[in-house]
């Protein structure tokens, strides 16, 4: 909702590497993230260290149940790291 973006690890840039991350995260009544944990990773750490980071500074539209904000739990998350060569 707030349109961050995830932060593309400048030394995976820098080696043409792209990668893929799998998380699974609660999202509060506020629409924030919390409890999230990296489910798989492909292409290096530095991706999983930057999907955490990005969904922490994301919000995200909390689901709702008979009108009113509630939390979700474990929703699943993809984060792909893509270059635009």
């Amino acid at each position: 909702m707030n349109n961050v973006q995830p932060v593309y690890p400048p030394e995976m840039e820098d080696d043409n590497v792209e990668g893929r991350v799998t998380l699974v995260c609660d999202v509060e009544t506020t629409g924030k993230t919390s409890n999230c944990s990296v489910q798989s990773v492909s292409g290096g750490q530095a991706f999983a260290r930057s999907a955490l980071d990005y969904v922490h500074r994301a919000q995200y539209q909390p689901a709702v149940r008979n009108g009113q904000p509630v939390k979700e739990l474990h929703k699943v998350y993809v984060i792909r790291f893509r270059l635009d060569n």
